[in-house]
């Protein structure tokens, strides 16, 4: 997603861009990739810090080409003129090297094709959206099964749809496993009890349901230029508020799901005391 960023800035193909994660020592300020915040402040960063070098590398050419910056474009990796299906040009790796210290052509100019990026923003911005649950209860067993799921969301622009959609189909099985499954157990000593895979229950794909997804681009950002909007937790959060609304419906109590994971051992006594009640 950041070398697509990049290179629909920067006006190359995006796998001639390599990202480098984890380097700081390149890039000493950062708070991490948390809060769905990296495709928006990470991403429009990227976005400023190519433009530069696409801004750096049209000033050089249209000096060598003798014409103006704006009858320039980068196409393919290369400087162009706009609109000319033919003509002179010169490679973004031609003008790198007439910007290398010691060069003719560097002029003033501070050596070097690289720019940085920086980008601030004092308030987060988020998606909304909705997630609807069908399940399936057991009376007898008290086991849940979630046979069809769909979440929709809008999340202003989707920079690699694909990608999107994977992390929230993702998400939406992390929550799945902390709704109806996952959870850790201690005795009265404050032993865990849940110490492996035998006791702390994962959801496996027969448990995954079929996940709809549905991306909407309808209300950009005003926040940054793309207009866009984290997704990380679109998928996960709103998961176990919709399975219990959906086992509420299913066994007629509403607001009977008060505590998560929904076990087969919890649910069984809620419909004991249901029906004790009635």
């Amino acid at each position: 997603m950041i070398a697509q960023i990049c290179a629909d800035a920067l006006g190359v193909d995006y796998q001639r861009v390599r990202v480098v994660h984890g380097q700081t020592d390149r890039i000493p300020y950062g708070m991490g990739a948390f809060a769905s915040r990296v495709t928006v402040m990470t991403g429009e960063a990227t976005r400023l810090a190519a433009s530069n070098v696409r801004a750096k590398a049209i000033e050089l050419a249209a000096e060598l080409l003798q014409t103006q910056p704006e009858a320039l474009g980068v196409v393919d990796g290369a400087v162009v003129r706009n609109g000319a299906a033919a003509g002179p040009s010169i490679s973004l790796g031609e003008i790198a090297r007439h910007l290398s210290p010691g060069s003719k052509t560097l002029g003033g100019r501070p050596p070097g094709l690289t720019a940085e990026g920086w980008f601030h923003t004092d308030h987060m911005n988020y998606p909304y959206g909705v997630h609807v649950a069908v399940v399936q209860v057991d009376r007898e067993t008290g086991a849940v099964k979630v046979p069809r799921y769909l979440v929709a969301y809008d999340i202003g622009k989707a920079v690699n749809p694909m990608l999107v959609e994977g992390q929230i189909v993702g998400g939406v099985v992390q929550g799945l496993g902390g709704t109806l499954l996952e959870e850790f157990l201690y005795d009265d000593r404050g032993e865990p009890l849940s110490v492996n895979f035998a006791d702390y229950l994962m959801p496996t794909l027969r448990e995954i349901p079929a996940i709809e997804v549905v991306i909407s681009e309808d209300a950009p950002s005003p926040l940054n230029p793309m207009g866009l909007k984290g997704a990380g937790e679109g998928g996960a959060n709103a998961v176990g508020a919709a399975i219990a609304a959906a086992i509420d419906d299913a066994i007629g109590v509403p607001g009977a799901i008060k505590q998560l994971p929904v076990t087969p051992q919890r649910l069984r006594a809620l419909l004991r005391r249901a029906n004790a009640a009635r």
